[in-house]
């Protein structure tokens, strides 16, 4: 019996280089440029439900400050609640070709993790400190551009960082973020939440994805053909599975999934240089 490789919990080649500090009373990762090169941008990864001390979202972290030149920022906005890594592990066995006699064995597995985390984790629990955590770094960082990248649990907030209210803005009127990125979001409300967009935002999503299936990402792309003062784009990898931006194994460097996964890290970057270019 195999798991599907975007959930068989490897870890990516490479160790994290970056440091922790704490950020506006956060356990947060840092990571900067290389060689002291001045940051062109500042990066917050609001991470998937494995959270912070997950190592490929510390990798991927350093991954963004070497390529595009930036500080980024990865808090624990769980509070050091994220979901356990073997999760991953009855997650792929559940979703993959286990024996079917043993998928109800993974279901209450999983459930066990997983329901205790999104209690502690939802919406309307990490918000008010997301929000904070983002108010705080416009308000010290002035003009840097500021953005937040999304993956999971985390593309829910960061969407709703593009959405248009008192609670996505400064004082001043200012949005807390120039820019979103967001890979394979769960918990989105869809059309909904797509319709309430109005920041720039790019999407990086898997044409196998469980949690937000094809029929939703056409949805999504409906919706945003009809925004024509936002600036957007869905990304669809074909074959790609729920986590795989993050969760894909980079053992082989010439598998699919590892070339998906530096293609949407790519897209992210990219997606970046163009979004801070105007402001």
């Amino acid at each position: 019996m195999s798991c599907p490789q975007c959930f068989s919990g490897h870890i990516n080649p490479g160790k994290p280089i970056g440091r922790w500090e704490a950020v506006y009373g956060l356990r947060t990762y840092i990571a900067e440029p290389s060689d002291g090169k001045p940051a062109q941008g500042i990066i917050v990864i609001i991470p998937d439900a494995f959270g912070v001390d997950f190592v490929n979202n510390q990798i991927l972290a350093d991954h963004y400050a070497a390529a595009g030149q930036y500080l980024v920022y990865l808090p624990d906005f769980m509070d050091g609640t994220a979901a356990p890594v073997r999760c991953m592990i009855n997650m792929a066995y559940l979703w993959g070709d286990a024996h079917w006699l043993l998928k109800p064995y993974y279901v209450f597995a999983m459930a066990a993790d997983f329901i205790p985390f999104a209690f502690k984790n939802r919406f309307s629990q990490r918000w008010p400190g997301m929000q904070k955590f983002f108010t705080l770094l416009r308000q010290e960082k002035g003009e840097t551009p500021i953005a937040a990248a999304g993956f999971c649990w985390g593309g829910l907030y960061g969407v709703h960082l593009t959405h248009e209210g008192e609670d996505t803005k400064t004082s001043g009127g200012r949005a807390l973020v120039d820019a979103v990125f967001v890979a394979h979001p769960s918990n989105l409300t869809i059309p909904q939440d797509i319709e309430k967009v109005t920041g720039n935002l790019s999407i990086a999503i898997g044409d196998d994805d469980v949690v937000m299936p094809l029929n939703q990402v056409k949805i999504a792309q409906q919706v945003f053909k009809d925004k024509l003062n936002v600036d957007s784009e869905v990304v669809v990898y074909p074959g790609a599975k729920h986590g795989f931006s993050v969760r894909a194994s980079r053992a082989k460097p010439d598998s699919k999934e590892t070339k998906q996964a530096e293609e949407a890290e790519e897209q992210a970057i990219a997606w970046f240089k163009k979004q801070f270019a105007k402001t």
